[in-house]
């Protein structure tokens, strides 16, 4: 561990996040919210600060494995604490472990609020919780832009940590460079969901905010009921098919958009499995809907409806939906919870997925379940013929047996982490449906889940000491489970054991 470096790195990520807190003073200032001005102008001057303090005299070397490990899980909390400071000096949450709460879930892309009155409190501030979605559900760029300029070939681990799943594939030599080419897609998918919405009859802000948290699979709106309240269905298509695309492998975009490789799309079996799964989960739900009442009032407000869905509803709500869960972004057209068992049933089931590795979204990520699938198919083929040798693939390409370990370790300790999160959660006075619901929803980063975590609901609730919890467990979530779990193994933090690997 170099811990002078580590709190170098640490702090050019909070002199970024205090930089950022200027787009929403600005916005406050032409707006005339002056509580909100002061409150981003006196984060900002804190967080700069702090950054400059944390540098200051702090030697720059290329970074050991540890120490990258170590800027992504701390700096991730760190910037998160950081970015808590407008919403407490701004008067938005009552108590600090609100204000904790609220930035954890937008620096980790997770749709789950304690603000209750949305639309009473000041645009800046809904602004900003828009804004950590966006930054967060990037965050790689945004960690690598303060880590780069002095690090080698230690970069990859920063990459495996918060974007892992499959190999990252090298689009251009240098890392640096690939992660300035994926802010132009992110950035063209934001602007072009803009455009959309505001096509769609959405005014502006709505727009923009909108656009910010479907890219990045957050799921923060601007109303308290969600996109219900927007009661716009060509607004639900727009942000279907973006918060789709935010979950869709960005490599494999940038295959797609730039070099107009369209068969690659063809060849990825994930993004095979992640489509077939978004439609399929959309058809399911849609055919429950339409099968009977139960599928909820429009403005996701009332009791369940008198009669069936109709057929053009039904699919749309129901593809929408499939898409939020699956990519783990939460928006909510309507209160699912009304909804006949089927269509809970899926939405509960693609929790446990999420959307595609090297994207924004959270979840186990579907190449997880791909592997898992294949690895207990080849088990069963080896049950009936136990002679037989037989390699999985994922395209053209073998998958080696230390593949499927990982997988199986990290599927482990994720659903290892939901069951001690449960009984967490119970002890701190949470009922046991409602914290079953609670730690899956913040560990795949999702935000809503059912019962009194509905899309209906807030956690305000919750207990301090609970929220506090849930934001760590959005945190061990987001990044992986695994980079956060190393952090408690004694000989990560022993200098003797340390090789810079």
């Amino acid at each position: 561990m170099q811990p002078r470096l580590l709190a170098r790195h640490v702090g050019n990520l909070l002199a970024i996040v205090g930089l950022a807190m200027l787009i929403p003073a600005l916005y406050a200032l032409l707006a005339g919210e002056d509580a909100a001005w002061w409150a981003f102008v006196a984060s900002s001057a804190l967080a700069v600060a702090a950054g400059a303090a944390l540098r200051f005299r702090t030697p720059a070397e290329e970074l050991h494995i540890r120490t990258a490990v170590g800027v992504v899980t701390l700096g991730w909390a760190a910037a998160a604490a950081v970015s808590a400071l407008p919403f407490a000096l701004s008067g938005a949450t009552p108590h600090w472990a609100d204000a904790l709460f609220e930035a954890f879930a937008g620096v980790t892309a997770t749709g789950a609020t304690v603000i209750t009155g949305l639309e009473a409190q000041p645009r800046a501030v809904l602004l900003w919780r828009s804004l950590l979605q966006w930054f967060g559900g990037m965050g790689i760029v945004v960690l690598f832009v303060s880590v780069f300029p002095r690090i080698g070939m230690g970069a990859i681990q920063l990459f495996r940590a918060e974007v892992p799943g499959r190999q990252p594939e090298k689009i251009l030599p240098r890392l640096s460079e690939t992660a300035k080419l994926l802010w132009g897609p992110y950035g063209g998918l934001t602007a072009a969901a803009a455009a959309l919405l505001l096509l769609a009859g959405l005014e502006p802000f709505d727009a923009v905010n909108h656009a910010l948290t479907a890219v990045s699979t957050g799921g923060f709106s601007t109303r308290s009921a969600g996109v219900a309240a927007l009661n716009n269905p060509a607004a639900e298509v727009v942000l279907t098919l973006f918060m789709f695309l935010g979950a869709t492998n960005f490599m494999l975009q940038y295959r797609l958009f730039r070099h107009d490789d369209w068969r690659a799309a063809r060849r990825d079996a994930e993004f095979r499995l992640y489509a077939a799964l978004a439609l399929g989960g959309g058809l399911l739900i849609a055919m429950a809907l339409w099968a009977g009442p139960g599928g909820g009032a429009p403005d996701g407000a009332g009791g369940a409806a008198a009669a069936r869905t109709p057929p053009g509803e039904a699919l749309r709500r129901g593809l929408f939906h499939s898409v939020s869960m699956l990519s783990t972004t939460g928006f909510a057209a309507a209160d699912y919870t009304l909804w006949p068992g089927l269509a809970q049933a899926v939405l509960f089931l693609l929790m446990f997925s999420g959307g595609s590795a090297g994207s924004t979204a959270g979840g186990p990520k579907v190449v997880r379940v791909l592997l898992a699938a294949k690895h207990g198919w080849g088990e069963i083929q080896r049950v009936l013929h136990p002679r037989s040798v037989r390699m999985a693939r994922m395209g053209d390409a073998p998958v080696p047996a230390p593949v499927f370990s990982a997988v199986a370790a990290f599927l482990f300790l994720y659903m290892l982490t939901w069951f001690v999160s449960i009984v967490a959660l119970a002890a701190l006075g949470v009922p046991f449906p409602d914290a079953a619901g609670a730690a899956i929803s913040a560990l795949g980063n999702i935000g809503p889940g059912f019962g009194a975590i509905g899309p209906a609901h807030t956690f305000a609730p919750f207990s301090s000491a609970a929220k506090v919890y849930l934001s760590l467990l959005m945190l061990v979530g987001r990044l992986e489970v695994l980079s956060v779990f190393v952090l408690f193994r004694p000989d990560f933090w022993d200098r003797r054991r340390h090789r810079r690997a």
